[in-house]
C-alpha cells in the first residue's frame, strides 16, 4: 500500500513537470494542490479495493451456506438410513452422543470400598466406604502411608479451629471436616467396629514437637442404647504410655449427657471435653486446644505424666484380619 501511494505521488509530480516544460510560461504548482490530487487518487484506489473485498466476502459467505445446506441434507439421509437399516447401530450412536455430552461427575463417580484397608492405592486422602454391602457410602479419610496404611481416621486435631465442646447428638453424628479437624461420629464408629474386628492407634504431639503414639490391638464400642460404651480395648503398645485403659468399659459422656462414675461432678464439664470418662479420665483428647497444664487441656496424661496440653492428636482404627 505504501509503494502504491509513493508511485501515485511520483506520477503526479512527473505529470506536473512535463506540463510545465511544454508551456512557455513557468508556473510554480502549489504544494497543497499536488497533495490534494495525490490523496484523491489514493482514495479512489482504496474504494476500489474495498469493493473487491466486499465481493470476495460475499462469495465466501454464499459458499459456506451452500456447504452447510449440503451437510444438513447428508446427515438427514444418513440418519434415515440408520434408523431403517440398523436399529442397534442407531442406539449405539445415540448412546455415544449421550456419553459424550454427559457431565464429568457422572462419568467419574467415586468408587466405594468395604474399608480403608481394602484400598488398592497407597495414597492417603478421602474415600468412600460402606459399613455393609447395602449401606450408603460414607466419606472418610484413609491414612495409607503410616503404620502400614489402611487406617480410618476417627478424630483429628491440629490447629484448634474446630470447637470440640459439643452436645451428645453432635458426638453421635459427627462434626467437622474429614480433611481438617473433625470427630467421625460414635454411631458410625459403633457400626464399623461391630461389623468387623478393629484395632486403634492414637498419634500425639506436644507444642515442642515431641511425637508419640499409643496402640491397642482391639477396639469396639456399643450402640446408643449402651451409651456407646467402650466395650473392648485391647493390649497396649507404643511410646505415649497407656492412659486409655482407665476408660475401658465406660459409657461416653458429653456436656449434656452425664455417664461418668462421679456423683458430685460432671466430668465433661470439669475437663471441658467429651470422653469415655471414668472418674474422670487420664485422656482428654476432646478438651480445649491450649498450651497449658490443666484438666481442661487436650491431654494424654502418660505423655509426660502431667496435664500439659497437646498440639496434635489423631485417632485411627483399622480392620484386623
Amino acid at each position: 500500500m505504501k509503494l502504491t501511494v509513493c508511485f501515485i505521488l511520483f506520477y503526479a509530480s512527473m505529470c506536473a513537470a512535463n506540463k510545465s516544460n511544454r508551456n512557455t510560461i513557468t508556473v510554480e504548482p502549489e504544494p497543497y494542490a499536488i497533495l490534494g490530487f495525490g490523496l484523491e487518487l489514493l482514495l479512489t484506489k482504496l474504494d476500489h479495493i474495498h469493493s473487491e473485498l466486499h465481493k470476495e466476502l460475499h462469495k465466501h459467505h454464499a459458499s459456506h451456506l451452500a456447504t452447510l445446506h449440503k451437510l444438513e441434507q447428508h446427515l438427514s439421509v444418513q440418519s434415515a438410513g440408520c434408523c431403517k437399516g440398523n436399529k442397534g447401530q442407531s442406539s449405539f450412536i445415540i448412546s455415544n452422543v449421550i456419553s459424550a455430552t454427559s457431565t464429568p461427575s457422572s462419568k467419574s463417580e467415586q468408587p466405594s470400598y468395604s474399608s480403608c484397608k481394602n484400598l488398592s492405592t497407597k495414597v492417603s486422602g478421602t474415600y468412600l466406604i460402606r459399613v455393609n454391602s447395602d449401606s450408603e457410602p460414607i466419606k472418610v479419610f484413609c491414612e495409607q502411608e503410616k503404620f502400614g496404611g489402611g487406617w480410618l481416621v476417627v478424630q483429628h486435631r491440629f490447629d484448634g479451629t474446630t470447637n470440640f465442646n459439643r452436645s451428645w447428638i453432635e458426638y453421635r453424628d459427627g462434626f467437622g471436616d474429614v480433611e481438617k479437624e473433625f470427630w467421625f461420629g460414635l454411631e458410625k464408629m459403633h457400626q464399623i467396629t461391630t461389623a468387623r474386628t478393629h484395632e486403634i492407634i492414637i498419634e500425639l504431639m506436644d507444642f515442642s514437637g515431641t511425637y508419640k503414639y499409643a496402640r491397642y490391638d482391639a477396639f469396639k464400642i456399643g450402640d446408643e442404647s449402651e451409651q456407646y460404651s467402650l466395650n473392648i480395648l485391647g493390649t497396649y503398645s507404643g511410646t505415649a504410655g497407656d492412659s486409655m485403659s482407665y476408660s475401658k468399659g465406660m459409657k461416653f459422656t458429653t456436656k449434656d449427657r452425664d455417664n461418668d462414675r462421679l456423683s458430685n461432678t460432671q466430668c465433661a464439664h470439669y475437663t471441658a471435653g467429651a470422653w469415655w470418662h471414668n472418674a474422670c479420665t487420664y485422656v482428654n483428647l476432646n478438651g480445649l486446644y491450649v498450651n497449658a497444664n490443666n484438666s481442661t487441656s487436650m491431654l494424654w496424661f502418660k505423655f509426660k505424666d502431667n496435664q500439659q496440653g497437646l498440639s496434635f492428636s489423631r485417632m485411627m482404627i483399622r480392620e484386623v484380619e
